[in-house]
């Protein structure tokens, strides 16, 4: 497996004339690679731009889809009682794998608490949704700061997030990991139970730490913020790398204007960058101010494809113009 990391996630995109809600997530993560289990703390500055007064907050907490008798299992297997064409109608990589997953292969997300503006909120958990009953409403054109502790465990890996892929041998694969809070729009709230489909997030910045065995290599979504501590790579090139003392390294990372953050490690993975272009002020670049752009690739020497993938930035390199030539400039 390989994992590409663009150094700046897509652009906020306006939803027509009307209005979005905007978050600001900051997060510090511990990760233990004995237990796969991981805590974790998170703070989140939300911006209520509706017209409507907010009584309540949802979440997501993906992982406890990944539990024998989940909705998601229920659902899988139940699809697989319906023949389609030649087989079963159900998704080849989830089948019935997840009520066969032992105690320490389950995924598992909880929130130990929550408060708002310093006040502990009450909390309900359905399975993949957490609600959160405020003690005060969230107004129309205001700000709230919402605090929380977490814990949870890495499922084996049976669809796109997880640990040990069987066929990549990818340590981890680290998507929709976090507790994420629920889309609100013109429709009104989006707390989707998860059943193996597909994800909407808020718009925003995220600033995350992972602390893990320092013989991880990881990436993940925007910048590396201390690439001089970390090295492996992601250092300036004929630069030192200082990295403090002790088994554990901690991966800042900042993501500006995305709706999501995911990371993956490895202690196998292979760094390789390429710098696409430098950054230029407007006056220099036609009245619009350019970004500076490094590709990165990390992929495992071990796996069947390396070869192919260790091509892929030169790949990356010549479609990044058919890109911005019809989707506009990246990032």
């Amino acid at each position: 497996m390989a994992m590409l990391c663009w150094t700046l996630g897509f652009q906020l995109q306006a939803q027509g004339s009307g209005w979005q809600q905007r978050v600001q997530y900051k997060m510090d993560v511990k990760m233990n690679v004995q237990t796969n289990r991981f805590t974790g703390t998170q703070q989140l500055e939300y911006w209520n731009n509706s017209p409507d007064t907010l009584d309540k907050l949802y979440y997501h907490l993906y992982f406890n889809a990944f539990q024998p008798g989940s909705m998601m299992d229920t659902r899988s297997r139940r699809q697989g009682t319906i023949q389609l064409g030649r087989g079963a109608d159900w998704d080849s990589r989830v089948k019935d794998r997840i009520v066969q997953l032992k105690p320490e292969e389950i995924g598992e997300q909880k929130v130990l608490w929550l408060k708002m503006n310093g006040r502990l909120q009450q909390l309900q958990t359905h399975e993949t949704i957490l609600e959160v009953t405020l003690d005060r409403p969230i107004l129309p054109k205001s700000k709230v700061v919402l605090d929380l502790a977490f814990e949870g465990q890495v499922p084996l890996q049976i669809r796109r997030s997880g640990r040990d892929n069987a066929t990549t041998k990818v340590r981890y694969s680290m998507s929709q990991w976090y507790p994420k809070l629920c889309a609100y729009d013109q429709d009104g709230w989006h707390p989707n139970p998860y059943v193996g489909r597909e994800f909407y997030g808020i718009w925003g910045n995220y600033d995350v730490r992972i602390t893990i065995d320092k013989n991880y290599i990881v990436g993940g979504t925007g910048y590396l913020q201390n690439p001089q501590q970390i090295g492996y790579g992601y250092e300036k090139p004929g630069s030192t790398v200082s990295r403090p003392a002790g088994d554990q390294l901690t991966w800042h990372f900042y993501a500006p204007q995305v709706h999501d953050f995911m990371w993956a490690a490895d202690p196998e993975y292979v760094h390789r960058s390429i710098k696409v272009r430098d950054s230029l002020p407007a006056a220099r670049n036609g009245g619009v101010a350019q970004s500076e752009l490094t590709l990165h690739l990390l992929y495992k020497p071990t796996n069947v494809k390396a070869q192919e993938w260790e091509k892929i930035l030169v790949d990356a390199q010549k479609a990044l113009p058919f890109i911005e030539k019809h989707f506009g400039p990246y990032p």
